[in-house]
């Protein structure tokens, strides 16, 4: 199978590009080599590779960014979704978009379904719902949108900035706490078992609406706390915050966790719990060397 990767200098793209490789003909191109908002070189780069499946990563995924920025945001999530799209269509390519948790608006208390009403709160959100929309409308009968949430992996991500923090050298201060979201519930996911999970789906060619996360629920606090356990670091340096005390531009869902039922039908496969993955994550995926980054993923 022939595979192109858009965004592929993400992190979602980078570990999209790795694991297509092992198995299939796969091209990656990061965003200096291919602007998904350049309607002709995207449609020049598809013709020219042919793949049968286009993994769509490229996306502008600063949530906060976006609300102040919601030209940008579209730009490339519904414009640059639907130029994408529109090349898949005449290369015949399987379209493979991935969208977020952000599409709802939290108002339930039970994991959310494909099917269920979407009702964004953020620029973020209704940018990535409209690029579901393009692509389903372009690629209505050949297209794949994976929905999923609280992504971490090597370098980016709440998992690597609370690696960071802890390990710094007054993390034995014990007067010193990080406070930490406690009432926002979603399923924090490992990009490996992501990534694995939308090639599983171009290869067996399941088209229409998936979400994909590690299955549970908790809040940002819980995954720390087993960060926390992992490095030996007493779990009081660490106390719960509401996101409204942190003063973000873009509103989040407080309840997102996704209803992961309908893709371990389709495939047949198990999905590891959250916490599984993050502690396997932690034990054979963490990389020697974190790279703090600045932007808080919660």
């Amino acid at each position: 199978m022939k595979v192109l990767v858009t965004g592929a200098g993400g992190l979602l793209g980078r570990a999209s590009v790795g694991l297509a490789s092992q198995e299939h003909d796969c091209i990656g191109l990061p965003r200096k080599e291919l602007d998904v908002t350049d309607r002709s070189s995207v449609r020049e780069v598809i013709h020219r590779f042919e793949p049968d499946a286009v993994i769509h990563c490229a996306a502008y995924t600063d949530v906060d960014e976006s609300e102040r920025n919601p030209d940008q945001a579209f730009a490339v999530n519904v414009q640059g979704t639907e130029w994408v799209a529109r090349a898949a269509r005449e290369a015949d390519a399987q379209m493979v978009y991935v969208s977020t948790d952000y599409v709802f608006d939290g108002e339930k208390k039970t994991p959310y379904t494909e099917g269920e009403a979407v009702n964004p709160l953020s620029q973020y959100g209704r940018s990535k719902l409209e690029g579901e929309i393009k692509v389903r409308e372009v690629c209505a009968d050949n297209h794949t949108i994976v929905r999923s949430a609280w992504l971490y992996g090597p370098g980016k991500g709440f998992v690597d900035w609370m690696l960071g923090r802890l390990e710094m050298p007054d993390a034995s201060d014990a007067s010193e706490t990080l406070r930490v979201v406690d009432d926002h519930i979603g399923s924090p996911t490992w990009i490996s078992d992501l990534a694995r999970a939308i090639l599983l789906l171009a290869e067996e060619r399941l088209t229409g609406t998936f979400h994909y996360v590690n299955k549970g629920e908790t809040h940002w606090l819980g995954a720390a706390w087993v960060i926390a356990d992992y490095l030996g670091v007493e779990r009081s340096r660490l106390s719960g915050t509401a996101m409204a005390e942190l003063s973000r531009p873009a509103p989040r869902p407080h309840y997102s966790a996704l209803d992961v039922d309908k893709f371990e039908k389709a495939t047949g496969s198990r999905i590891s719990r959250w916490d599984e993955a993050l502690k396997n994550y932690l034990v054979t995926a963490r990389p020697r060397k974190l790279k703090l980054n600045s932007e808080r993923l919660f």
